[in-house]
């Protein structure tokens, strides 16, 4: 009988590690079961992909797939309520390294995916994908690559696009000055106050700046080619791979119904843009089944 109960004892203690080590594997997971709270970072200016509107809301394209995946989470872990707390976060830097100490769950905005990123944050399937892009004032135009000779572009540090534009002009031998700017808001400020000829970005997110004010859209141009190949998604911890295949799971459900078409067509198709192939693409191939 003694060998029965230490036998049970000694099988107790082995599952309850088993438990712990599963729980521990994903410490997001096990913070988010812990305190009910799901933390999203985000930009507060990139319409319409994320930003704040007229109402003080947190809303946008990447918000409301973050939503879908803190709803799949939830239910993953079984959790009555789930509140989800929205952090503002400006400048590639700054986002990085929120994810890097801990202040947020995940980021949802406007962020590319490269391998210098990767190095220091992990990203969860991708989301969107864009090109980079000029835009500018119809009464002074850069339509193509050729425009940006002797033009001043402003642009916000450590942004791909800033990269892109460095080898474009070195590559064409162009005399382009690169206007910093704090935020998106900023490249537009001096794009309409004449300082800058150009504010770089991604085409996505110019198209949500110039649609915030239906009013005086027909007075921008856009570079009629995209400088570049941006492919979003949403950085995650690195090394959380319970917590990535959660937010995976998540957006490969979204990506095989026609809800992420509706999502895709209230952001981007109401300002005129189609659906492309190659983001329809990006849905079919990830829609991965369990």
């Amino acid at each position: 009988m003694l060998r029965f109960w230490i036998a049970t004892l000694a099988l107790f203690a082995t599952l309850f590690a088993i438990a712990g080590s599963a729980l521990a594997a994903s410490p997001t997971l096990d913070r988010i079961a812990k305190t009910g709270e799901f933390r999203i970072g985000y930009v507060p200016d990139a319409p319409p992909l994320s930003f704040v509107d007229d109402n003080g809301d947190v809303t946008g394209y990447s918000i409301d797939l973050c939503r879908h995946i803190a709803s799949t989470i939830r239910f993953e872990l079984g959790l009555e309520k789930l509140d989800v707390v929205y952090k503002p976060l400006v400048g590639i830097e700054h986002r990085i390294s929120a994810i890097e100490k801990g202040e947020v769950d995940i980021e949802c905005g406007t962020t590319t995916v490269t391998l210098s990123r990767r190095e220091r944050v992990d990203f969860t399937l991708m989301t969107f994908i864009t090109g980079s892009a000029v835009l500018s004032r119809k009464s002074s135009p850069i339509g193509t690559i050729d425009d940006l000779d002797k033009s001043r572009i402003a642009v916000v540090p450590g942004t791909t696009t800033e990269d892109v534009l460095r080898r474009v002009a070195e590559v064409n031998d162009f005399r382009v000055k690169l206007v910093h700017v704090e935020t998106y808001n900023d490249g537009m400020a001096l794009l309409n106050k004449g300082k800058v000829d150009g504010y770089a970005s991604d085409r996505a997110m110019l198209i949500g700046q110039v649609f915030r004010d239906a009013n005086v859209a027909n007075d921008y141009t856009m570079t009629r080619s995209a400088l570049s190949f941006e492919p979003y998604a949403f950085m995650i911890p690195r090394g959380d791979t319970d917590f990535r295949l959660a937010t995976d799971r998540a957006l490969a459900s979204l990506f095989r119904t026609a809800r992420i078409r509706r999502i895709y067509q209230n952001w981007f198709g109401r300002y005129g843009e189609p659906l492309s192939p190659i983001v329809e693409a990006m849905y079919q191939f990830q829609a991965v089944g369990e």
